[in-house]
């Protein structure tokens, strides 16, 4: 492939040096000056036949003389690649062969010492452990809420602590008073009455499922007479009654109320005639 001088311009070659004819396009589009100046071996076969810019083999890479400071990323790369090997940097008389070396080298990671895990609690306490520990529940549970004595020792079983050693701390706490269950029976009573309003019959299964026996309970529930029930009933059927919208519909007014004290505890037909007094008094005075 020819070649040509040419005296400088924007492609990269030193002035006065021989430029490959690869290196003119073939379409005229040169930095070298107009179109007409263009030589006319420009539009020879050879100049044709040029590989496309993109295959075209750059400029000659000119090395910046010494002392010159290079761009940002060629000296990054000179500073490590002359680090990595123990030089001293792009800058010349930086750091010591020594310093370059120690950094190159591959740091030991610290490892920390595995404390040894602590010991767990022996399979089998002591009579006296299981006692301990048994206390410490049943205080805990006390402290919440009070609680009838059959939950607590479905609590002391659920944490393992012997059956026996379990009944000694409930009889060793009944003594004190702090397990009572006529005491736990009568709160329980007056607490479900006041705050949610149950009949009699509810407050007795809810008793029974946590363990109270039945004497107890009766004996707890005797502090509501049937006069009592049946206002607590009219007060939660009054309640009910407040919006207008329950006077819209009589038959569905009733069969909401009864559904409700029946829920509650309260017996259909006596659910069914203070919902239906109360609904004429509520409705039929104001037509």
């Amino acid at each position: 492939m020819g070649t040509t001088k040419h005296q400088g311009g924007s492609s990269g070659f030193p002035q006065g040096a021989e430029r490959p004819l690869w290196s003119f396009p073939a379409d005229g589009n040169s930095d070298w000056g107009d179109v007409s100046e263009i030589p006319a071996w420009a539009h020879s076969e050879a100049a044709s036949a040029a590989p496309p810019p993109e295959e075209a083999p750059g400029p000659p890479e000119v090395k910046p003389a010494f002392g010159e400071r290079a761009g940002y990323a060629g000296r990054s790369s000179a500073r490590t690649s002359k680090r990595g090997a123990g030089g001293t940097g792009s800058w010349g008389g930086g750091r010591s062969a020594n310093s370059g070396s120690k950094r190159a080298s591959t740091r030991t990671p610290r490892t920390r010492e595995k404390r040894p895990a602590d010991a767990a609690e022996p399979a089998e306490l002591t009579d006296e452990q299981y006692a301990t520990k048994g206390r410490a529940i049943l205080l805990r549970q006390l402290t919440a809420s009070a609680k009838s004595r059959a939950q607590l020792k479905t609590k002391l079983l659920e944490k393992e602590i012997p059956e026996n050693i379990s009944e000694d701390l409930l009889d060793r706490f009944e003594e004190i008073q702090l397990v009572d269950d006529e005491a736990f029976a009568d709160g329980w009573v007056r607490s479900r009455a006041r705050s949610r309003g149950l009949a009699r019959g509810a407050i007795k299964r809810e008793l029974r499922e946590k363990g109270v026996d039945d004497e107890t309970a009766q004996q707890a529930l005797e502090q509501i007479d049937d006069g009592d029930e049946e206002e607590r009933a009219r007060e939660l059927v009054r309640t009910k009654l407040r919006p207008e919208s329950m006077g819209a519909d009589r038959d569905k007014a009733l069969r909401r109320l009864v559904g409700m004290l029946a829920r509650k505890g309260y017996g259909g037909s006596m659910a069914f005639r203070i919902a239906r007094e109360e609904w004429d008094v509520r409705f039929e005075e104001q037509g």
